[in-house]
């Protein structure tokens, strides 16, 4: 396909060269946004989101420059945005109808039903846009999410709540592939039941050194992953001092409180509008990993499970069948800045266990293995172990329905820690692992052959081992591999299932039961000031790391 730039003025006063597959993937990041919304219950939000995805993906078909006034977000653009377009499409009816049910709701009470099935049908448009197109969606591997999962197909776009509105303010687009066509008439015979774990073996010692098969930009703070991880949300927010409720002690001028992604003076306040973080908000189908490094995090489910925890501390999630919580970031510090790093990971469930029940898990630091290994001329390596072995050292074990839980799985979620000019040999894995590192600290580093310049991923291809060397400053990676569960991934806001059907599924299983409710008083509660780390379960058991 001819990918043409097509003339954009976005804001009203902003000229932008777009190609159908940026376009394609800035109406991705609305209507991910417009899903998730949904789960808020900010249906007007929603509303405009998909407004605005849908103006995107028309000019996506459009292949000829073609005047889009959206104006800022915060507002809903201008009438006439999405018919006056119409006319340079060849478009099918489907198009039509969708671009002018959003017209003519416009400037009428508009019911949750409605929006809800707005969104759904935007999303349909924007899988038949990819596939008029012949695009793919670049963010797990080159794959197109179909409406309905597609022989051969293990990914699909992915772009959170956490980083939807953040990408569109600055800009941002991630870059999306051809495809081949797919193939209906000869689907994929589906794994029936999980392989049953086996006993835990060594890799080969004598194999070849694994080669490095990309290296990419990180890409700001959503980082691609391979199956059968879906994707790693980097948060680094330089938060001021707290006030008395937890929040900023600093003015919130110019945010949009409630989906602040922009990263004003270097931090945002998320979804939170007193205190930073992700009120009340569902899942279903995949697990959270929660790596922080620094700052503090406070946990609510509606399983009725609680924890304050951070500071190298690691929170295992698996939302299963359904489960609602709340992650809040309380500025504790009144007489200090609360800087706040940690990393976001969803690891996928494969089919047989996306509708387990739910488990909550901390691994506390105190726990998780830190080993230190020097090179011949005494630089060190510091690994942190928050998932998979090294040596004879073993982290916590996961949730027991996790994919991490199998020990064919072979996944490792590991922060790697490097000396200046240090070295260190990563460990061979089992044939068919994927692995991924991610550079986010330190200078231009050696990966087998390969330099690899701050801020990128390494895509390691083989499963020998690969010889790392630190560059001239302390270099700090994050390792996640593990064996991918290859199977079709279908992903609207916070669900995460194997066909759109059960997407929709999700969402009206959710309306009609909260999964399970919510037992706080509040969406978005925090502890109190001077509560220390502690985590209390679902089944009452009350817990303090040692």
């Amino acid at each position: 396909m001819q990918a043409a730039a097509l003339g954009v003025n976005v804001q009203g006063n902003t000229e932008l060269e777009m190609t159908p597959a940026q376009s394609l993937a800035r109406a991705t990041s609305y209507l991910d946004e417009a899903t998730e919304n949904l789960t808020f219950e900010a249906f007007d939000w929603a509303f405009e989101e998909a407004w605005r995805g849908v103006a995107w993906i028309l000019h996506a078909l459009a292949g000829a420059p073609v005047a889009l006034e959206l104006g800022p977000i915060g507002h809903l653009p201008a009438a006439g945005t999405l018919s006056s377009p119409l006319h340079a499409l060849p478009h099918p009816p489907r198009t039509a109808r969708v671009a002018l049910a959003l017209e003519r709701l416009r400037d009428q009470p508009r019911s949750p039903r409605q929006v809800e099935q707005i969104v759904f049908d935007a999303w349909d448009l924007h899988d038949v846009c990819g596939e008029r197109l012949g695009l793919a969606d670049d963010r797990l591997g080159t794959r197109l999410m179909l409406a309905e999962a597609s022989p051969g197909r293990v990914g699909s776009a992915v772009v959170p709540r956490r980083t939807a509105l953040k990408l569109i303010a600055a800009g941002s687009v991630f870059p999306l592939a051809a495809c081949a066509k797919v193939d209906r008439d000869n689907p994929a015979p589906a794994r029936s039941t999980p392989p049953a774990p086996a006993a835990a073996s060594s890799p080969p010692v004598a194999v070849p050194a694994a080669q490095v098969k990309a290296v990419s930009p990180l890409g700001g703070g959503l980082w691609r992953t391979s199956d059968p991880f879906l994707f790693c949300a980097h948060h680094l927010d330089d938060y001021p001092a707290g006030n008395e409720k937890f929040g900023p002690a600093a003015s919130l001028e110019g945010r949009e409180l409630g989906r602040d992604f922009v990263g004003k003076d270097n931090w945002r306040m998320y979804h939170g509008r007193t205190v930073p973080g992700f009120p009340r908000h569902p899942h279903r189908g995949f697990e959270t990993v929660t790596f922080v490094r620094t700052g503090l995090l406070d946990h609510s489910d509606s399983m009725g499970a609680t924890a304050r925890y951070g500071d190298g501390d690691v929170q295992w999630l698996t939302a299963g069948g359904g489960i609602q919580h709340a992650e809040m970031f309380p500025l504790a510090r009144t007489d200090a800045p609360n800087p706040l790093h940690l990393y976001q990971i969803w690891l996928n469930l494969p089919a047989s266990d996306k509708m387990v029940d739910p488990h909550f898990a901390m691994l506390w630091k105190e726990k998780i293995p830190r080993v230190t290994e020097r090179d011949a001329d005494g630089r060190a390596t510091e690994l942190t172990l928050a998932a998979g072995g090294y040596k004879d050292h073993a982290p916590p074990s996961p949730p027991p329905n996790s994919w991490a839980s199998r020990t064919t799985s072979d996944v490792a979620i590991w922060t790697v820690r490097m000396d200046p000019g240090a070295r260190f040999v990563l460990p061979a894995v089992r044939p068919g692992t994927l692995r991924s590192l991610y550079l986010h600290k330190g200078a231009t580093t050696r990966a087998g052959e390969r330099d690899v310049p701050p801020e990128h991923r390494v895509e390691v291809m083989d499963h020998g081992p690969l010889t790392l060397v630190a560059g001239a400053q302390e270099t700090e990676f994050l390792l996640l591999q593990g064996r991918p569960i290859g199977e079709p991934v279908a992903k609207r806001g916070p669900f995460v299932m194997n066909t759109q059907a059960e997407i929709q599924q999700a969402y009206r299983d959710y309306q009609a039961t909260q999964f399970g409710g919510w037992p706080w008083p509040v969406g978005d509660p925090v502890h109190r000031r001077g509560t220390t780390r502690f985590a209390k379960h679902i089944d009452g058991r009350f817990e303090e790391p040692t």
